[in-house]
C-alpha cells in the first residue's frame, strides 16, 4: 500500500511539472537578467525569432510623400500612423494613404515640432508631444482625418516621451534627467491635463562639470501587453503602469553587478570607468525583450527569450537575413521607436528594393516561404523608383 501511495504521489509530481514548463511565460512575474552573464549563439536569421515577414507599399500621392526622417510608427488594428519629420501620416494596412496631420505653426492649435505621439488602443485618440513650446496636443481621429480637441500646457521641465496607456485615458509622461534637479523623471496624466500620478525623482545630481549632455535614450519607454513600461536613466528596474490602482509596478530588474552609471557621475563628483555601463534602449514582444546597452568602448545588442531564459547576440549592425521571404536584410531598429503592438517595423526605399529582387542574391535565395518570395518579386516589379518606402512588418514567434 505503501508503494502504491509512492507512486501516486510521484506521477502527481511528475505531471504537475509538465504542465509548468508547458505554460507560456507569465507576464506577471517580475524578470530578471543578467547584463554582464555570457549570451548564446548569435542569432543572423529572421526564422530563428519571427514567425512571419510582410512588405507593405506606402501609397505615394501629392499629399503622402515620405523624406527619410521617420522617427516613430504605431500600428494600432487597422491603422498605420508614421512620424515623417513633423508630419503625422495614416496608412491602412494595406498601404492605402488615409490623411494626414501637418499643423506646424505658432498657433493655439499648432505646434513647433513634434517630439512624440501616440494613438489610444481603440484608435479614437491621438496625443501629440511638443516638447520645444511645452505643449501636449489632443486629437480625436476619425475615419477620414485628425480632429483638434484641445492643447494642454505643459510645466517646465518639459517631457519628451509620451505615451498613452491602452483601455484609458491617461498619458504617461517621461522627462529626461538633464540638469539633476527633476522633481519627477515619470508622470501620469489624463486628456485634459490632470494629473493622476507622478514617481518622485530619486537620481538627482548637483552639476560640477562645466558642461552636461542630453540623450533622448535617457527615457526608454514601450508598450506591451496593454501595459506602459519605462524605465529611467540610473535605474536597473523597468517599471509599468498598474492602471487598476494607477500605482508603478516593477517589470524588470537588470542586473549591472554595480556597473550602472550614476547620478554622481553624471554630475562630474565622481569618475566613470571604461566598465561603466548604459542601457540605451529596451523593447518587448509577448516572447521575447530585445536590448542595447554598453560602455564607452564597447556596444553589445542582445535578445532575450523569456520562455527560455537564453540570451543571444545580435550583430551591432542589426542586419538580419530575411531567410523568410528572401527579402532585403531586415534592420532591427535600436535607434527610432519601430516597435508597436508587439511587431519589429524596418524600411526599405523602393529603388533599394527593384535592385535587389532584381539580383543574383534574391534569386538564389532559399527561403521557408516561396509564396511570399514570389509576392515580393511582383510587388517591386509595380514600384516605380520615386516611390514610397516599402514598410517592413516582423512578427515574433509567441
Amino acid at each position: 500500500m505503501r508503494i502504491k501511495v509512492l507512486a501516486f504521489l510521484l506521477i502527481i509530481f511528475c505531471a504537475c511539472g509538465r504542465k509548468s514548463t508547458n505554460e507560456k511565460y507569465n507576464p506577471g512575474l517580475v524578470i530578471k537578467i543578467d547584463l554582464l552573464s555570457k549570451s548564446g549563439s548569435e542569432v543572423t536569421r529572421l526564422s530563428e525569432f519571427a514567425a512571419n515577414v510582410e512588405h507593405i507599399p506606402l501609397e505615394t500621392t501629392g499629399s503622402s510623400f515620405m523624406g527619410t526622417v521617420r522617427r516613430r510608427i504605431v500600428k494600432n488594428d487597422n491603422k498605420i500612423y508614421i512620424q515623417n519629420a513633423d508630419e503625422l501620416l495614416c496608412f491602412d494596412t494595406d498601404g492605402k494613404f488615409l490623411f494626414k496631420l501637418q499643423n506646424k505653426g505658432r498657433g493655439p492649435e499648432e505646434y513647433t515640432s513634434i517630439t512624440d505621439f501616440d494613438i489610444s488602443s481603440d484608435n479614437k485618440i491621438m496625443a501629440v508631444l511638443s516638447s520645444i513650446n511645452r505643449k501636449m496636443l489632443v486629437y480625436g481621429i476619425s475615419d477620414t482625418g485628425f480632429i483638434f480637441r484641445r492643447s494642454i500646457t505643459l510645466k517646465d521641465p518639459a517631457p519628451w516621451r509620451a505615451s498613452m496607456v491602452p483601455g484609458t485615458d491617461k498619458v504617461f509622461l517621461a522627462i529626461a534627467p538633464w540638469t539633476g534637479t527633476e522633481p519627477t523623471l515619470s508622470l501620469l496624466i489624463n486628456i485634459v491635463g490632470d494629473t493622476i500620478l507622478f514617481k518622485p525623482n530619486g537620481y538627482k545630481y548637483n552639476m560640477v562639470r562645466e558642461r552636461n549632455y542630453m540623450a533622448l535614450n535617457e527615457m526608454l519607454v514601450y508598450t506591451i501587453n496593454n501595459m506602459v513600461c519605462f524605465k529611467e536613466e540610473f535605474s536597473d528596474t523597468v517599471f509599468c503602469i498598474n492602471v487598476k490602482d494607477n500605482s508603478f509596478k516593477p517589470r524588470m530588474i537588470f542586473d549591472s553587478h554595480g556597473t550602472l552609471s550614476t547620478p554622481e557621475m553624471r554630475g562630474g563628483s565622481e569618475t566613470s570607468a571604461d566598465h561603466t555601463n548604459f542601457i540605451a534602449n529596451i523593447f518587448e514582444t509577448s516572447r521575447y525583450i530585445f536590448y542595447y546597452y554598453g560602455t564607452s568602448i564597447t556596444r553589445n545588442k542582445i535578445l532575450f527569450d523569456k520562455k527560455t531564459n537564453i540570451k543571444y547576440n545580435l550583430d551591432i549592425e542589426s542586419k538580419l537575413k530575411d531567410d523568410i521571404s528572401g527579402g532585403p536584410d531586415f534592420n532591427l531598429e535600436f535607434i527610432n521607436n519601430y516597435y508597436s503592438g508587439g511587431k519589429l517595423f524596418s524600411f526599405v526605399e523602393a529603388i533599394t528594393l527593384k535592385k535587389y529582387v532584381a539580383s543574383e542574391d534574391f534569386k538564389d535565395a532559399q527561403v521557408s516561404d516561396p509564396k511570399k518570395k514570389n509576392d515580393l518579386e511582383k510587388l517591386a516589379d509595380s514600384l516605380n523608383e520615386t516611390d514610397n518606402p516599402v514598410l517592413i512588418i516582423v512578427t515574433p514567434k509567441e
